[in-house]
Order: structure tokens, then sequence, then C-alpha cells
């Protein structure tokens, strides 16, 4: 399993509709079967910073994420938007997950 570790940073000004806008897209990228997990945060001090971590199968469930339909009509939405992104590639550390009362962290 690989886990996609994302920081997208917007002006303060557009956070709340491109909030709006990531929720949507976590909810698409979970109807992808090597999609296993999408959590979206907002930093609390800095409102425009947005963390994501994507959970895939492996790495062709990720190319699949990366060329699917939505992802492109989120591009177009957000690139215009995000002032920077972070982007690593990791592997999920073997017993690094944890659940508790069905949250997986």
């Amino acid at each position: 399993m690989i886990v996609i570790a994302v920081n997208l940073i917007v002006a303060e000004a557009d956070a709340d509709a491109f909030e709006t806008r990531l929720r949507k897209h976590a909810a698409n990228s979970l109807t992808q079967p090597g999609c296993k997990g999408f959590l979206v945060a907002r930093d609390q001090e800095k409102p425009g910073s947005f963390h994501l971590w994507e959970t895939y199968d492996d790495l062709d469930a990720f190319e699949e994420h990366k060329n699917a339909g939505f992802m492109a009509d989120f591009r177009e939405y957000s690139t215009p938007l995000v002032k920077e992104r972070h982007l690593a590639i990791c592997d999920l550390v073997p017993g690094g997950v944890a659940e508790h009362e069905g949250l997986v962290v």
C-alpha cells in the first residue's frame, strides 16, 4: 500500500470554496477501487493550507487516480488557485496503521 501526502496552499480568500471542492474531490476519489482512504485536513493556523493523505493499493491505482476524468476537472479548477504544492509518495510502514472508532489514522 502507498500513501500520498500532499500539502496545497491557496489564498485565504479562496480557502472556503477550495475546501468545498476538496470534499467533492475526496468523495470522487473514494469511488475508485484502488483508493483505500482519502483524508483532508485544514491547518488551524494557516486557513489556506490543506493537507491530504491518500492511500492506494499500489502505484498503478495512483496512476488511475491521476488519469481519472474528475481529476482533470479538479486540476482545471485548482491550478489557478494553488500557490504552493508539496507531494510525497510514501510506502506505508508495516504495522503503521492504527484504527480508532472506525477512523484509520
